[in-house]
């Protein structure tokens, strides 16, 4: 629209610079040149404009504002493309280098007269038609601008909220999968430190899992029995050791009484020998008397 809108304005401008430059030959054929290319931009934008546009498309249009703003330039300015024509033919038949100076009296006149006649009044409707759709589409992409930083901010939210919900989830699983490993652990831990503080073998950690936890509790389990077996045999050797050691004092307790009693009996025996002796030896010297 603004590439319409603006080759349409310089095709007026140099539609009035040619009149003015009717008597310079060499300027004339210079705007003259412009005018061509101008007029065939006009013609090229609004032959895609028609061809882009269709007034039976209505997806086409953001709105139904836009959408009458597109029909009322299709419908209401038809001979548009007419008055493109007309303003090629009017210049090249009045080039002044082809013309006397009466006659290019004559062709200003004429040319003064196509500038205000009615089919420029319809080229002032077709600009303001065209401003207008500039105006409408300009306040949509506005619209449209502000919609999409609504939703950019909307989007952002959402990605702030699922990033917090995101964390604080991460973050419940991390407390829960700790405790679901620690507790276990300690409890474990808590046994291992009751058996080796207090000696009670009787405990037994709790196997709740099948991972490496439950084979840790398994294994300690085993290692307290074992250790408690050993502990019975030991407490069964010692029994027996004093048991042994008890009947070993006896048995020498016995035999110490034994060899204190054939002591004593040893004692008498030389006792007695030795007052035999003496008497013996008494009768010896009582019978060498006599």
């Amino acid at each position: 629209m603004y590439q319409l809108k603006t080759s349409v304005f310089r095709v007026r401008t140099n539609q009035h610079k040619l009149i003015l430059y009717m008597d310079q030959p060499k300027r004339w054929q210079e705007q003259y040149t412009l005018l061509v290319n101008y007029v065939e931009q006009a013609r090229q934008v609004w032959f895609e404009f028609k061809t882009n546009y269709s007034i039976e498309n209505p997806t086409l249009y953001d709105s139904v504002i836009e959408q009458q703003a597109v029909h009322r330039l299709l419908q209401v300015h038809k001979g548009f493309d007419t008055y493109l024509q007309r303003t090629e033919a009017l210049f090249y038949d009045n080039n002044p280098s082809k013309l006397s100076a009466n006659d290019i009296k004559i062709a200003q006149t004429q040319l003064f007269n196509f500038m205000h006649s009615s089919s420029i009044f319809m080229i002032d409707d077709f600009l303001d038609d065209i401003t207008n759709l500039v105006e409408v589409i300009a306040e949509e992409y506005q619209q449209a601008n502000w919609e999409l930083r609504r939703a950019e901010k909307l989007r952002l939210n959402i990605i702030l909220g699922s990033l917090s919900l995101s964390i604080a989830i991460a973050t419940l699983l991390a407390i829960f999968t700790s405790r679901a490993i620690a507790r276990p652990i300690q409890t474990v831990t808590h046994i291992a430190q009751q058996v080796t503080e207090e000696s009670n073998f009787d405990l037994q950690a709790p196997v709740t899992t099948n991972d490496e936890v439950g084979i840790l509790a398994t294994s300690l389990n085993r290692l307290i029995l074992e250790v408690q077996q050993l502990i019975t045999v030991q407490n069964d050797a010692n029994e027996q050791l004093e048991v042994y050691s008890q009947v070993l004092e006896e048995k020498v307790r016995e035999r110490t009484r034994e060899l204190n009693e054939k002591n004593i009996s040893l004692k008498l025996a030389l006792e007695e020998l030795r007052s035999t002796q003496a008497q013996l030896g008494e009768t010896e010297e009582n019978g060498e008397k006599t």
